[in-house]
């Protein structure tokens, strides 16, 4: 930006926002008005004294889409359709929508509005920084029709006082930037909760993606009234506010929990002998249990906020929560899991490791598929209950049941192998073929490409782990 361009600058404590945009309206200058404020800055286009248009660095474009669906208020095939075409764009999305009329021109009017309006509102109160404004051509054309600065300032003005009033009503956790999202105990029918309906929207939007800004911005309505509204919702707990800084640390352990685990399963490709590689699942089963379960010692939701737990009284937590679970697949699914037990908050699968000092052939081959089986139906009501509890129904909950998902698809594909395995073994030994050696899972002569078999079993991502 060429120095010239320059006309004014200054500091915030000398010279208020206020009084900038009033002293570039009254001569109605052209160019773009720069307010920087720590990492925050606001850049605000002006034609002729008039505000065309405004960008806030930093904060993403909001999904007016996607909270429209939210709300009930657009049809989420449509609204898929409409993103596409706009690609997140905010003003695109709204003339998309004014063009299918699916939104009259005055909703999309008051919408850019209120989205001026609400970042001058914060703006204003900033009580240091810098500005500075420069003429130049204003490069990019607004949906949004001039909008008059004394107008603009008196409804931000308005706003910023009540943000005022809710600081000293001591409403003071709560920012523009807080997400929040539902308890994972709250139900899906709102409409039983005896909330209003300002109530009943807010608590649809608290999806544990959007910013409580974005939040106002979808009901048009000032960041102090929807932190009323947050706050009321926080007292019945039915909502709770995201801590995004321990979210990124609990994704970034889960995420390097089902990395190592993927790599121990990928090791039991060199294990040909059907019972070293039965050996070898229940090995990667149990350990991405255990990891699972130290993850959960760490980030349970009753767990947080207390300082440090004594390693006991975590263990004596994840036995109440697991325990029963693990004891109901034993009685009624897979009675080996009986031989299991918690240790210190982990699951000791030793006799299970152990059992060939007692157990030989077939039979021992046999408690080894029982044991792989019940594994993997607990791990997978660890993962479970361990996803709901700590990040409920939200963005990161999805984020992660994706790789989950994948790592499940892999466990199940080594599953599949073993029953092409058995089923080809039980073929052979019903037709009284019984010169299959059983030490090895070549069930003709490479369990990893049985003949008979059409294409390759392998995947190609499990034969590039497997190289």
């Amino acid at each position: 930006m060429e120095q010239q361009d320059r006309i004014m600058d200054g500091d915030l404590q000398t010279l208020g926002l206020q009084s900038i945009l009033k002293m570039l309206a009254l001569s109605g200058k052209t160019g773009k008005l720069f307010v920087t404020s720590g990492p925050e800055t606001l850049s605000i286009s002006l034609r002729k004294g008039q505000i065309v248009g405004l960008h806030e660095d930093g904060v993403s474009q909001p999904d007016i889409l996607g909270m429209l669906c939210l709300l009930n208020r657009l049809d989420p095939s449509r609204a898929q359709h409409i993103h596409d075409l706009a690609r997140g764009d905010f003003q695109m999305s709204l003339a998309l929508l004014v063009e299918r009329g699916m939104m009259n021109p005055n909703e999309m009017q008051r919408r850019l509005e209120f989205q001026v309006t609400q970042a001058i509102s914060h703006a204003l109160r900033w009580v240091n920084g810098r500005f500075a404004f420069h003429r130049q051509v204003i490069p990019l054309e607004s949906k949004m029709q001039p909008l008059d600065v004394d107008s603009v300032l008196l409804e931000a003005l308005r706003q910023a006082d009540e943000w005022e009033e809710i600081m000293g009503e001591g409403v003071t956790h709560l920012t523009r930037t807080t997400v929040a999202r539902w308890q994972p105990e709250v139900s899906n029918d709102v409409r039983n909760l005896g909330l209003n309906q300002e109530g009943i929207e807010v608590l649809c939007l608290a999806n544990g993606e959007l910013t409580m800004q974005a939040v106002a911005l979808a009901l048009m309505s000032p960041e102090a009234r929807i932190a009323r509204v947050m706050a009321r919702l926080l007292e019945l707990n039915l909502i709770e506010v995201v801590d995004t800084t321990l979210e990124t640390e609990l994704q970034g352990n889960l995420s390097n929990i089902i990395i190592k685990s993927q790599y121990l399963l990928a090791q039991q490709h060199q294990n040909s002998n059907p019972e070293q590689h039965l050996l070898g699942l229940i090995n990667t089963l149990s350990a991405c249990i255990n990891d699972l379960l130290a993850h959960h010692g760490s980030y349970a939701r009753s767990l947080r906020g207390r300082g440090k737990i004594p390693s006991m009284e975590i263990a004596r937590y994840l036995e109440r929560r697991f325990v029963p679970q693990l004891q109901a697949l034993a009685q009624h699914q897979f009675p080996i899991l009986e031989t299991t037990s918690f240790h210190y908050g982990q699951l000791d699968c030793n006799d299970i490791l152990t059992l060939n000092k007692v157990v030989k052939g077939e039979q021992l081959e046999e408690f080894y598929w029982d044991a792989v089986k019940g594994l993997v139906a607990f791990m997978r009501m660890v993962f479970t209950e361990l996803l709901r509890d700590e990040v409920g129904n939200s963005h990161v909950g999805r984020q992660l049941n994706v790789a989950w998902r994948i790592f499940l698809s892999e466990i199940d594909h080594e599953i599949q192998q073993y029953q092409i395995y058995r089923a080809h073994r039980n073929t052979q030994t019903s037709r009284g073929r019984e010169n299959i050696q059983p030490s090895s899972l070549g069930i003709v002569q490479n369990w990893q490409n049985p003949a008979g078999a059409t294409g390759d079993m392998w995947s190609p991502d499990t034969r590039r782990r497997s190289i």
